[in-house]
């Protein structure tokens, strides 16, 4: 007697969901050493050339489909889409490996030790996707219970707990599984994997004692017209300023290509002019912590303590030198951190709340940025303890709408997009 598929579905995601779990602690924590070790000795910063040299000479050696591991998931889990719904197939160009999560990790590694500008979930969420695919591999050789996994369903599975383990938010984990490969398209087929998968993750990566962010707890506005023009009036600003971060970032990696013809003078000057700036502003201002993560910053935005008005730039511009230099890490704690700080700016020359704009301006532009609403809804509630939902959900579907298109996961796909292409098979 086969067991039936959903349940079978469940009892898989459990282990990679461990795994996962397991491996977003010893990578976050990681992380935090080398953050640590940043504030005792700022001057790390100083290795940034060389930590963007080894990162290339590592990239270069393994190959071009290592970087690109989030944008191969999606293209894989569109032609299982397609597979299964007859729609033709556009075969992704490279295969997930295992191996690809531990290059992931040390180029991570040292994009921290060395104080570069990036986070930390685009690392993470790669090293997951590789513990997916080497759970698809082992199911295809024993094939028990007399069902064949699906690949695309163990890379959504692997990332909602990868994204959930790394936050510690078992629900974002789960829809972030669901939706980060096509925004628009919510995949209640995958949900109870992916819930368990998240959950099993969370639970594991806590017994383990995985370091997260902890926001510090702050007062909400309450709903009324007054506060309501005033959120959507900061999403419409931090939406803009997401489609300017995306179509920046994009522009600033052009340029660099159109400016420096070999590829290591793309990675030491940036790397370089990132060092030096943040030298200047060390020596200007005192402040140690727009290197790395910049957790500080998007703290003292909400707790009261204040950053500089211009924090938001500055973080912005080192964010776009390390990302340009070729560093691996992620793209969404420079979001959170910027928008923090850009809300707080805001706050503060409107003598607004401080501590509410702040957060807000945090989750705003991370779903401007990734173009994932209900993640960052989720986010917002489970991460940031936003207790009054109804602005939450205003802010992030106000700052989606401003934002545009463009996100920093390339590759996804848009439902409008997919039923105009092949009207008779999309799937909802």
């Amino acid at each position: 007697m086969k067991i039936p598929r959903w349940i079978e579905e469940v009892i898989k995601s459990i282990p990679v969901g461990a795994a996962t779990g397991l491996a977003m602690t010893f990578f976050a924590n990681t992380v935090s050493l080398f953050g640590d070790m940043n504030v005792l000795w700022p001057y790390l910063v100083l290795l940034l050339p060389f930590g963007g040299y080894a990162t290339m000479w590592l990239y270069n050696g393994f190959g071009e489909s290592y970087r690109a591991i989030t944008m191969t998931a999606i293209d894989l889990i569109h032609d299982g889409e397609a597979k299964e719904t007859g729609r033709e197939r556009q075969k992704a160009k490279f295969r997930i490996t295992p191996m690809m999560g531990l290059v992931a990790y040390i180029a991570a590694a040292t994009a921290h030790f060395t104080g570069a500008s990036v986070g930390k979930e685009g690392a993470g969420v790669q090293i997951g996707l590789a513990i997916g695919e080497l759970g698809y591999r082992l199911d295809k050789r024993l094939s028990w219970a007399g069902h064949k996994g699906r690949g695309d369903y163990y890379l959504m599975v692997s990332a909602a707990a990868a994204f959930g383990g790394l936050f510690s938010a078992p629900v974002t984990g789960t829809i972030f599984g669901m939706t980060f490969a096509s925004p628009d398209i919510l995949r209640l087929s995958v949900m109870l994997p992916c819930m368990v998968s998240a959950f099993t993750s969370v639970i594991v990566s806590q017994a383990a004692g995985i370091h997260v962010m902890q926001i510090p707890p702050f007062e909400t506005l309450p709903l009324n017209f007054a506060s309501m023009v005033q959120a959507i009036l900061i999403a419409v600003a931090v939406g803009l300023l997401a489609r300017l971060f995306v179509f920046l970032l994009e522009d600033f990696k052009a340029r660099l290509k159109r400016v420096f013809r070999y590829p290591a003078l793309r990675t030491i000057v940036p790397s370089v002019i990132a060092a030096a700036i943040f030298l200047i502003s060390y020596r200007l201002t005192g402040r140690d912590d727009y290197n790395g993560l910049s957790l500080t910053l998007l703290y003292d935005s909400i707790n009261g303590n204040g950053v500089p008005l211009f924090s938001f730039a500055l973080k912005a511009l080192l964010v776009f030198l390390s990302i340009s230099a070729g560093f691996v890490g992620g793209e969404v704690v420079p979001l959170l951190v910027t928008g923090g700080t850009f809300g707080y700016t805001l706050a503060t020359i409107f003598s607004l709340h401080q501590p509410t704009f702040a957060a807000l301006g945090a989750i705003g532009m991370l779903s401007g940025g990734t173009n994932l609403p209900l993640v960052c809804f989720a986010l917002g509630l489970e991460l940031f303890g936003y207790s009054e939902p109804a602005m939450l959900f205003i802010v992030v579907a106000v700052s989606y709408i401003a934002s545009g298109k463009k996100s920093i996961y390339q590759h996804q796909r848009n439902a409008l997009e997919e039923r105009i292409t092949h009207p008779s098979t999309a799937t909802t």
